[in-house]
């Protein structure tokens, strides 16, 4: 399928406008993984692998296809989490999933190997139904005590990830009045539509196009990324 006919097939379908923040570097740099900050606009790729039980359930790429970081399949080995990984194979952090009935949405990142009750950032939905916006909290590890504008000096974050659109699937990951990062449903990088609920039960996942602005840890925002795949298009 050409770019031209998947955006005409996406752009006819009806969606709600919303305003937008604009997209711009944070006031204080946010991260988990400090050696993984953007130092300028990076532009990745989420490709979703189709056996939840392999060894790389995603890969995250740079637009020329470089490898950038890979995530396990929830189901790999004897584990329930996938593991996060930078592109040498070293374990960043390992994204778990909660189900229960009060709180049917919600996920956790620890470090590699750690316990569970050990949790360097939580996402949660803000609704009780598939949909919506989440909340993503987290340690900034980028944290500064020393600098001059105490406002700023902010350990615990929350970022939201608001949802934009109704047929092609669109997130700004919001901090405040700025717009610092976003995953959206790729045109470029996918041969065929998944607007149909056949897709959706068969667990068909898309490529998924991400934006990190300056200042913001990547695998922060892929790791996000993850989680809304699971999330929409069938396997979390």
């Amino acid at each position: 399928m050409s770019y031209t006919s998947y955006a005409e097939a996406r752009m006819s379908h009806m969606f709600r406008p919303t305003p937008r923040k604009a997209l711009r570097p944070p006031t204080r740099q946010l991260a988990l993984r400090p050696d993984h900050i953007a130092s300028a606009n990076a532009a990745l790729v989420l490709k979703p692998g189709r056996d939840d039980s392999a060894e790389v359930g995603y890969c995250i790429e740079q637009e020329d296809g470089t490898p950038v970081y890979t995530v396990t399949g929830r189901k790999f080995g004897d584990r329930t989490s996938r593991e996060f990984r930078d592109e040498s194979g070293l374990p960043l952090f390992e994204i778990h999933r909660w189900a229960v009935l009060s709180v049917p949405f919600y996920w956790y990142l620890t470090l590699p190997g750690s316990d569970r009750k050990a949790r360097i950032a939580t996402v949660e939905s803000q609704t009780s139904l598939k949909g919506g916006d989440l909340k993503v909290s987290f340690e900034n590890i980028a944290y500064n005590p020393d600098t001059k504008d105490k406002g700023e000096a902010q350990k615990g974050i929350t970022l939201m990830v608001r949802r934009h659109g109704e047929a092609l699937r669109l997130f700004d990951i919001v901090d405040g009045d700025r717009r610092v990062g976003e995953v959206r449903e790729s045109i470029r990088f996918n041969e065929k539509l998944f607007l149909t609920k056949k897709s959706r039960r068969q667990g068909a996942r898309p490529a998924m196009e991400i934006v990190v602005v300056p200042g913001v840890d990547a695998s922060l925002v892929a790791a996000i990324a993850v989680i809304l795949s699971d999330w929409y298009f069938g396997s979390g």
